[in-house]
């Protein structure tokens, strides 16, 4: 289960969701929406590994240090998610990818 998100937070995690939006629709209009173009467009924003970004399989992920933003970016759709950060988030994809495992 991902944190609850404060109104500070959830307004924040909106603002970051407006320019990720912007920069992954760019890519998904330009028909390129590889991983790699995916990450380079996170990365143009400043998010990078160390921000916790995960790139797979047409998901994406970022922890811009007070929330999750999330969701899946193929040529016929970009979804976004605002978030809080998992507790137990699934192991080497940043803190805002949800454990598909159990205890």
């Amino acid at each position: 289960m991902s944190r609850e998100l404060t109104a500070t937070q959830r307004a924040k995690g909106e603002a970051s969701a407006g320019l990720i939006h912007r920069e992954l629709e760019k890519a998904r209009t330009e028909g390129d929406v590889s991983e790699t173009r995916i990450a380079t467009a996170l990365e143009h924003l400043g998010c990078g590994k160390q921000h916790g970004v995960y790139v797979g399989n047409g998901f994406y992920s970022v922890h811009t240090g007070d929330v999750c933003v999330s969701g899946h970016v193929t040529e016929k759709e970009l979804t976004l998610q605002i978030h809080g950060a998992y507790a137990e988030p699934q192991p080497g994809m940043g803190p805002c990818v949800e454990n598909r495992g159990g205890h």
